[in-house]
């Protein structure tokens, strides 16, 4: 009899935690996550014992429920749940002696274990035993296990500088001969004066009409004039010069 009553106190005393996943962003439809979902329960690694692991599956109705917490020493948990497509908050869970759950914060892996988080849960003073708990799981996103390749967009075209320089000179060409069509005659008048006498176009005009090529000459481009040409260049020989030849050759 005495057995009973204290196995009755017990279940009693000992708390439940319902973790329940709710739709959002990353998951709009908890109820596709599939069956091998679950939640761990893990005890901080300590020196003279061994960690103790509680384990739970997933639901129908997409939760999670540890029943019956075991009691008998206040103990820290780790909630973990562990998905094959989503990443799931850890969260830290501190039951006390009697079973019962003091607090639900979340965590951070890598950070000192007082190091808490945004609060889910904790223990109203004036009701401390509570049988049954309920908090909800953050999904932090999805797992990536392939690397996506960049599509073609051609939006990426008219991002590119050069497609912009591009499609303005062409815009230019194709539009400036409208513009002159309607302007006004006086203006364009002085438009055509003002582009004759532009160092751009006295340049062209130059090298149009047979003008002397610096840069090609300093590149080694233009070619060598004939002696034919420096015979036609300079003019033919004066008189004086041709009898001194002649008489020479006699």
């Amino acid at each position: 009899m005495l057995v009973f009553i204290f196995a009755l106190l017990f279940q009693l005393a000992a708390a439940s935690l319902t973790i329940s996943i709710p739709p959002s962003t990353n998951l709009p439809n908890p109820h596709v996550l599939p069956a091998t979902t679950h939640a761990t329960l893990t005890t901080l690694p300590q020196e003279d014992r061994h960690d103790h692991i509680l384990t739970t599956p997933l639901t129908r109705s997409s939760t999670l429920v540890f029943r019956n917490i075991p009691s008998g020493a206040p103990e820290s948990y780790i909630l973990e749940i562990r998905s094959a497509g989503f990443v799931f908050a850890p969260y830290r869970v501190d039951v006390a002696a009697d079973g019962s759950i003091l607090g639900i914060w979340e965590t951070f892996r890598g950070n000192p274990w007082d190091n808490r988080g945004a609060e889910k849960y904790v223990v109203d003073v004036a009701n401390k035993r509570t049988t049954n708990v309920v908090v909800e799981a953050k999904i932090l996103g999805r797992k990536g296990f392939y690397e996506e390749r960049a599509k073609f967009s051609p939006l990426s075209l008219v991002k590119n500088p050069m497609i912009l320089l591009a499609i303005v000179a062409l815009v230019f060409t194709l539009g400036m001969p409208k513009l002159m069509e309607n302007m006004d005659p006086e203006m364009r008048a002085e438009f055509e004066q003002q582009q004759r006498s532009s160092p751009i176009s006295g340049a062209s005009s130059a090298m149009a009409g047979g003008g002397f090529d610096l840069a090609g000459w300093m590149a080694g481009t233009t070619p060598k004039p004939s002696p034919a040409a420096n015979a036609e260049g300079s003019g033919g020989a004066t008189g004086r010069e041709s009898g001194g030849s002649a008489r020479r050759r006699a």
